[in-house]
């Protein structure tokens, strides 16, 4: 009896843990950002956490957090968590993303998935902020698809802190308007 049990918890925890849903906006690309983040809402267990930035043009990031996954990424990873950027005047969709518990294995996996659906750039395309150095973080690939940046991101070497690959999914016409927007304060002019 105690092995059967055993048995039927074990299948349990395997289904419980194969029915992650599909992260939405993937490999169909989002246009609607209400739609999106319906559809992230809608992911169990998830608690959503919201930041506004005042600064022009102002916008509303809604993150999505899970206690383990949230979604599975194309069928190569699990993302804990997830987020959602809309223009504040309007909800119009700038950006969204991923971020996935950093892995060589899993990062190689999600650079093969965006390569067999999106074209690849030349880092000589790559748009300016993307190019520039940012501290502890690293660009890995930018690919262009329907009127958006792709970009998969990773912990720079040696990065102590760094635990998460991302996918950056960023409106061409405006871009680094979500987690990439720096504010400049009034006093810098």
């Amino acid at each position: 009896m105690k092995r059967a049990v055993l048995l039927f918890s074990c299948c349990l925890a395997f289904s419980s843990a194969q029915a992650a849903s599909e992260c939405p906006g993937f490999p169909v690309l989002a246009t609607s950002g209400e739609a999106l983040l319906a559809q992230v809402r809608a992911l169990p267990p998830v608690g959503i956490d919201r930041e506004r930035q005042a600064c022009a043009p102002q916008t509303v990031i809604d993150f999505a957090y899970s206690g383990g996954t949230l979604c599975r990424f194309g069928g190569v990873a699990e993302a804990a968590t997830g987020a959602v950027t809309r223009l504040a005047d309007g909800n119009e969709l700038v950006e969204y993303l991923y971020l996935f518990p950093y892995a060589p294995e899993t990062h190689a996996r999600l650079l093969a998935l965006l390569a067999a659906h999106f074209a690849r750039l030349d880092k000589a395309a790559y748009p300016a902020f993307l190019r520039a150095a940012m501290p502890g973080k690293e660009t890995t690939a930018v690919f262009a698809h329907d009127g958006y940046y792709i970009s998969l991101g990773k912990p720079s070497d040696g990065d102590p802190a760094g635990w998460y690959s991302n996918v950056i999914f960023e409106r061409r016409d405006k871009p680094a308007l979500g987690v990439r927007k720096t504010c400049r304060d009034a006093s810098d002019d």
